[in-house]
This record gives structure tokens, C-alpha cells and sequence, in this order.
């Protein structure tokens, strides 16, 4: 479902097609959440652990995806046409995937590790997630900017949508539907009228249908309700 939120990403800059925006919100949500999550764990209690590593695992592996899909489709198009344009942020995403490995080791040690050792691996695994956190944000910040301006240098705004498009044209269903869960998460609610109201225009009715559930699901009360309200019908003239 291509047009899951490409209004997202087109309306975030006024003059041009950004292809990080919609996206961008997502990986922060999803870092954000999950660190404040760590940190406030109970550590004496098991299930908490198991339910938090769950979320870890499920970041880890979404952020993991997520180089794939820039090294493969967003760095390419920047190296046809402007070479070596990427190399900064690819060799970040190379850090970033030996983070994830010592980040998922430190996760292990916690949920499997005896408790007297829980309190060591807790303040490791802290450390490490707040330090991913705080790269991949400054990260993120450059490829906002400095990858941005070659990509709309290089790219008519209708090649950068085709781009956007085989990105998601690559995405798996859990792919799809965990990027779709924490954009609307991570979006102003503005910004999930318009996507919501975008997709039911473009949309098959079960597609939309499927992203209404996921947003019930996934949003806070407060959140859907007014979701929900915008979308409501209109009140026929008596």
C-alpha cells in the first residue's frame, strides 16, 4: 500500500518531497519510547523484563530494517548521482549495526542473567541505549539536511515520490504496519487527519480500514478520539 503515508512525508516540506519526514517520526518514537521504557523497568520483576526486552528486540530489528532499506535505495540514488555523497552517513549506519549487536547482547544479560547480576546488566544496557539513542538523533539530523539537499538537488520532486514508493514497495507486512503504528505515534495530530483522511480517499475500504484498527490500537484515548472525530462523517443537511 504505497500511499500509506506518503502525505506525511510530502506535506513535511512545503516546497519539496522529504523523503526522511514520515519515517523520521517513526525511528524517534520508537527510540524515544523504548529507552524511557529501560529506564524506568522494575527489575525485580520478571515479566516487566520479558515485556521490555520484547519491545528492545522489536526496536533493534526495526531500526536494523531501516538501514537496509536507506543503504539500499536512498544511498544509491544519492551515489548515481552526486558520488560519494553517502559515505559520511553509511559509515554511521556500519556503527550502528555493531550498537545494535552489543545493545541486544546487553538485553540478553539482563532477562537471562541471575538477579544479583540484574542491577550491572540494567546500568550497561542504559548506557548503551541512551548513547544509540543520542546518535542515531543527531544522525537522522544529517540526513535531513546534508542528504536531503543532494537528494533535491540530484531529483525532481516526482522521482524522489517513485523512490519513496519502491521503499515501500519493499517493505514486509510487519515492516509496513510497525513504520505505519509509530508514525501515527509519532505524529502531530494534524498530521494523522492527513493521513488518515489521504489513505481513505486513495485506499482500498479494507486497507483503510486495517490502518483504522491499527491507529485504535496503537494511539492513546485521547489521541483516537480526536482521530476518530475528525474522521467522522459529516452531518447530512436536514
Amino acid at each position: 500500500m504505497p500511499t500509506e503515508y506518503s502525505s506525511i512525508e510530502s506535506n513535511a516540506a512545503a516546497q519539496r518531497f522529504n523523503i526522511y519526514a514520515g519515517i523520521h517520526k517513526a525511528v524517534r518514537a520508537f527510540l524515544c519510547h523504548t529507552l524511557a521504557r529501560v529506564a524506568t523497568l522494575d527489575i525485580e520483576d520478571r515479566q516487566a523484563i520479558a515485556d521490555a526486552m520484547k519491545q528492545l528486540r522489536d526496536m533493534l530489528e526495526f531500526c536494523s530494517d531501516h538501514i537496509v532499506h536507506e543503504d539500499r535505495f536512498v544511498h544509491a540514488a544519492m551515489e548515481r548521482r552526486q558520488p560519494g555523497s553517502s559515505a559520511g552517513t553509511a559509515e554511521d549506519h556500519l556503527h550502528h549495526a555493531r550498537a545494535v549487536a552489543s545493545i541486544r547482547a546487553a538485553g540478553e544479560a539482563l532477562e537471562q542473567g541471575a538477579p544479583q547480576g540484574r542491577p550491572a546488566a540494567w546500568s550497561r544496557l542504559q548506557r548503551e541505549l541512551a548513547v544509540f539513542v543520542g546518535e542515531n538523533l543527531l544522525h537522522m539530523d544529517t540526513e535531513e539536511n546534508a542528504n536531503n539537499a543532494v537528494l533535491q538537488a540530484c531529483y525532481s520532486d516526482q522521482e524522489l515520490v517513485a523512490l519513496h514508493h519502491d521503499i515501500l514497495a519493499a517493505l514486509t507486512p510487519l515492516e509496513m504496519a510497525t513504520s505505519t503504528r509509530w508514525i501515527l505515534i509519532g505524529s502531530s495530530p494534524g498530521e494523522r487527519e492527513q493521513l488518515m483522511a489521504g489513505m481513505r480517499a486513495e485506499a482500498p475500504p479494507a486497507a483503510f480500514e486495517a490502518m483504522l484498527g491499527l491507529a485504535r490500537d496503537s494511539l492513546a484515548a485521547d489521541d483516537w478520539n480526536r482521530l476518530a472525530a475528525a474522521l467522522a462523517p459529516e452531518p447530512m443537511a436536514a
